[in-house]
């Protein structure tokens, strides 16, 4: 199925991120003692409020909502959390060379808008990580949002013991990860949760304020 990208002009004035919260096995006693375990792979939603959009942004909605297709297509939308925003200065002054580990002719590198070499190993299921932030110091800290390729999550808890960091994190790991890139500007793989979610009304023809949900897509087996 296809997987469209959310358009960078659409900029959403509110957003609520709900991170997993689906919960199986409840069960209460007579002593009123309730139970609750967390599903297997409970999902991400995001809904977006927007301010009145007009011009080329509304066509660009209506493109990507009919591009959609209702449920039957996947889009590829931030979390648009600008806690991450905090640290900018420090991710932008990451440099990079090419692939091959070489530089410009100029000795010049690649300018990055995430972190670059922050690696992350660990089995499907596991709810602690660790990682190497090396020169980038100690940017990371509960409750922020943190992406493992296309998969979001949101650290719980974190201790240092210098540059590395110990990740408790939530949901647990979607799938085994091999040397996997930690990005602090993660992207979540949605669909509509109904068909008609998201339908922009027109007033005066001219302009609309939308909203729209998503809910967090798999299509990976469990491993």
């Amino acid at each position: 199925m296809p997987v469209f990208d959310w358009p960078a002009s659409l900029i959403p004035k509110t957003v609520t991120i709900r991170p997993p919260r689906r919960t199986v096995g409840m069960s209460g006693s007579l002593t009123d003692f309730t139970q609750a375990v967390p599903s297997i792979r409970p999902p991400f939603t995001l809904t977006m409020q927007f301010d009145a959009i007009e011009g080329f942004d509304v066509l660009a909605y209506r493109a990507i909502h009919a591009s959609l297709e209702g449920r039957a297509n996947m889009v590829r939308v931030p979390l648009f959390d600008v806690w991450y925003a905090a640290t900018q200065a420090e991710i932008m002054g990451g440099m990079v060379t090419h692939s091959d580990g070489t530089a410009f002719s100029d000795g010049a590198l690649y300018l990055t808008r995430d972190l670059s070499g922050v690696l992350v190993s660990g089995l499907q299921g596991a709810r602690t990580i660790t990682a190497d932030f090396g020169g980038y110091g100690q940017l990371l800290q509960a409750g922020l949002y943190f992406g493992l390729g296309e998969h979001p999550y949101i650290a719980t808890g974190v201790s240092w013991s210098g540059s590395v960091a110990t990740i408790r994190c939530s949901p647990s790991l979607r799938k085994d990860y091999d040397a996997e890139p930690l990005r602090l500007r993660p992207t979540m793989i949605g669909r509509l949760p109904d068909d008609d979610n998201g339908a922009l009304t027109l007033e005066a023809l001219r302009y609309g304020t939308p909203s729209i949900e998503f809910t967090e897509a798999f299509d990976e087996p469990f491993s």
